[in-house]
This record gives structure tokens, sequence and C-alpha cells, in this order.
């Protein structure tokens, strides 16, 4: 079964932010940060429940290549990605209000 994915207005400015810091690195690195979030988005459309809970009901995809996770919830056949947070970022002092 292949899963819809829904994006938080959080995760959606999250991922804006770090492809624009990777851009002013290199030219072209953000874009690479951008085909890594797609390759780890098809695999969470294909099997999201591989990934371990880090909090409960919210699991964590990393993405190849950069130090980021797709922190994720699943309702029936949908993904709601919550928030794409760099490694050194916890989770556990994310605001309760999602």
């Amino acid at each position: 079964m292949a899963y819809r994915l829904k994006f938080s207005t959080r995760a959606l400015r999250e991922t804006g932010k770090a492809q624009e810091w990777y851009e002013l690195q290199s030219p072209g690195l953000g874009e690479e940060f951008i085909a890594a979030m797609e390759l780890q988005l098809k695999r969470l459309e294909q099997g999201p429940l591989l990934y371990a809970e880090v909090i409960p009901s919210v699991r964590r995809a990393l993405l190849p290549r950069f130090p980021y996770g797709l922190f994720y919830a699943v309702q029936g056949d949908v993904v709601h990605v919550l928030a794409v947070l760099h490694d050194a970022r916890s989770p556990s002092r994310w605001p309760k209000s999602r």
C-alpha cells in the first residue's frame, strides 16, 4: 500500500530554510538537499512504519548525506510530516501545540 504525504506549514518552512542555507554554502548543494529529501519521502510513501518512534506516535527518518531528520506521524494511509529538523535539535523541545 502506498501512503499519501501531508506536510505541516512548519515542515515546509524548515525545508525552505535548510535548502536556502545549503545553497548559500555552495551553489547546487540546496538542490542536493532537496533530492535527498525526495528520496527519503519516496521511502516513507512505501513503508513509513519501518522507522522507529522517537517520541510517542512520532517517527523519524534520517536523510541520506545530510544531518536532518523527517519527523512524522502515520494516521491511516496518510504520513503527516510534522517537522524537518537538524540532528542537533531535539524534538523534545518542540512547542506542545502542533
